[in-house]
């Protein structure tokens, strides 16, 4: 298995799992309303927001390059 198609397969689940976390954040903000009151909670929330999107998108990245390493050998 070459080298590019590791390299797509890592990607394609690092942006499946961005989407899909956009999409919960989207839903959550729009049915709950939150406010924001400073800077300080907007710089937490991001944090935690980055945090969480890069462990999913490594996470997501492994999981979809194994499956394929697995089901091709």
């Amino acid at each position: 298995m070459s080298s590019n198609t590791i390299t797509l397969i890592f990607c394609l689940g690092g942006i499946t799992f961005l989407f899909n976390w956009l999409l919960i954040l989207n839903w959550y903000f729009k049915n709950n309303s939150l406010q924001i009151a400073n800077k300080i909670q907007f710089a937490r929330i991001f944090l935690a927001c980055l945090f969480i999107s890069i462990f999913g998108v490594l996470t997501t990245g492994v999981i979809f390059v194994s499956a394929l390493m697995f089901s091709h050998g």
